[in-house]
Formats: structure tokens, sequence, C-alpha cells
């Protein structure tokens, strides 16, 4: 009952995640006369607090190990490379409204695979600085992810550097003990850097 229960707070997440997106893309859409595209790679770093994904990337623990565990209390870091999709929605006198779509995979040092995949709504001031928010969603379950940054201009070079928050969640798709205990993700922390080209 506790794993049917967890599995239809899942798919609930999962729905809410891509009524989301829906309404994103539709809004987008609606406004693309005013839109601007820029898109581009990303490369950058995560710090994985305490908790399960940090155990894992350790090799303490297997994705979908159902055994009790306790926690190593150690940090992790892994490397992120992605893509990001860029929209902004219109240029005022100060701030400019964005959407970003970004998608990485992680690990790949350590030999895991750890996709995530984020959907950020923001604003961004004409001298570059950035705030934003949006759902995430990766091995560690859907939730929010909250970021800032700095986007630095060179004639159509845009670099964007930013810092981006995830809370620990326990709708983890890393696996839980068979007695039913939901354990937590442990939180990330991730700074990427990127490149794109516009006007």
């Amino acid at each position: 009952i506790i794993k049917l229960k967890s599995k239809i707070m899942n798919i609930n997440y999962l729905k809410i995640f891509f009524l989301i997106s829906l309404i994103t893309f539709l809004s987008v859409h609606e406004s693309k006369a005013q839109a601007m595209k820029n898109s581009g790679p990303r490369f950058g770093l995560t710090v994985v607090g305490p908790g399960l994904l940090a155990d894992i990337l350790n090799g303490e623990r297997e994705i979908g190990d159902e055994t009790e565990v306790d926690y190593t209390q150690k940090e992790a870091v892994m490397t992120q490379l992605g893509w990001q999709w860029e929209t902004i929605l219109k240029e005022g006198s100060e701030f400019s409204g964005i959407i970003e779509w970004i998608g990485f995979v992680g690990g790949l040092e350590r030999g895991a695979i750890v996709p995530s995949f984020s959907g950020l709504l923001g604003i961004r001031k004409n001298s570059g600085f950035e705030v934003a928010m949006g759902p995430t969603a990766s091995l560690t379950g859907i939730g929010l992810v909250v970021a800032l940054g700095h986007t630095f201009k060179s004639g159509d070079l845009n670099v964007p550097v930013n810092i981006a928050f995830v809370p620990s969640r326990e709708n983890h798709f890393l696996g839980d003990p068979a007695s039913g205990e939901k354990l937590a993700s442990g939180i990330g922390v991730t700074m990427t850097v990127g490149f794109n080209f516009g006007k």
C-alpha cells in the first residue's frame, strides 16, 4: 500500500510538471512575435549534500537498493553537461522576461548517468543579472529549482553564469528501504557556465 501511494504521488507530480510545461509552451507560442530565442551548451559542477544520491555517487549504495541504510553524511560532487534553450519574451527599458529549458546529464566522470530537465521562468535586468525558478525533474524526483546568475555580453556572444539550488526530496526514484521508510535524496547546488549567440 505504501509503495502504491508513492507511485500515485509520483504520477501526480509528473502531471503537474507537464501541465506547467504545456502552459509555458503555449505562452511562448502566443508571444513569439515579441520573442527572441538563444540556445547553447552548458557545463558545470553540482555539489550534492548528504543523502541517497551522494551515497550512490560515492559508491556506498546502488539505485533501487531496498536494504536499510544510514547516510554516510558525506557530500558528493559531479560534473554536468547539457544544453539550454532560452526565450526572451520582451525587452523593456530595464527588465526582460525569460523562459529557460535546460537538460543535463551528470555524473559521467563517475561512470553514472544522472539526467535532469528543468523549466525556469524569470526576469533579467538589461545589465545581465537574472533570477528564475520553476519545476525540475530528475532521479531525485520532481521539485522546484531556484536560480540566479549573470549573462555577460560581448557583441553577439552571451556567456551565462548561474547558480541553482534544488531542495532535498523524498519523492525520488533512487529506492527506499523495503520497510517503507522515506529517505531524503539530499540537496543539490549547481554552478554552470555556457555560451550562445544572439543579437
